[in-house]
């Protein structure tokens, strides 16, 4: 339901996609660890991850592979991702939409 909360949708406890993209990013960056990241976002969004947010978040973060470069040139490629969801974008305004885009 990770996506569903980015989004906003079925009246779930929004994630804001902002806080969440900083998240990725120190996370990249090797400057959070995965409980950081979690305490975080639980924080902005005040409401803590569930195990299925947390499985999905894991499964996005496993995409950030390779050197430091590498990792934050797929934090920029999920950025877009995000920026353009939280908008609603065509072709990027449904959950599975998105995990589509982000090869999840």
């Amino acid at each position: 339901m990770l996506y569903e909360r980015l989004l906003g949708a079925d009246n779930l406890v929004k994630i804001p996609v902002h806080a969440f993209q900083a998240t990725l990013a120190e996370y990249a960056r090797g400057q959070l660890t995965g409980a950081e990241a979690q305490a975080i976002i639980s924080a902005v969004s005040g409401e803590p991850l569930s195990p299925e947010d947390v499985a999905e978040a894991q499964a996005l973060l496993a995409t950030f592979t390779g050197d430091t470069a590498a990792k934050l040139a797929r934090a920029a490629a999920v950025d877009h991702v995000l920026l353009l969801a939280d908008h609603r974008a065509p072709g990027y305004s449904t959950p599975q939409e998105i995990r589509t885009r982000l090869g999840v």
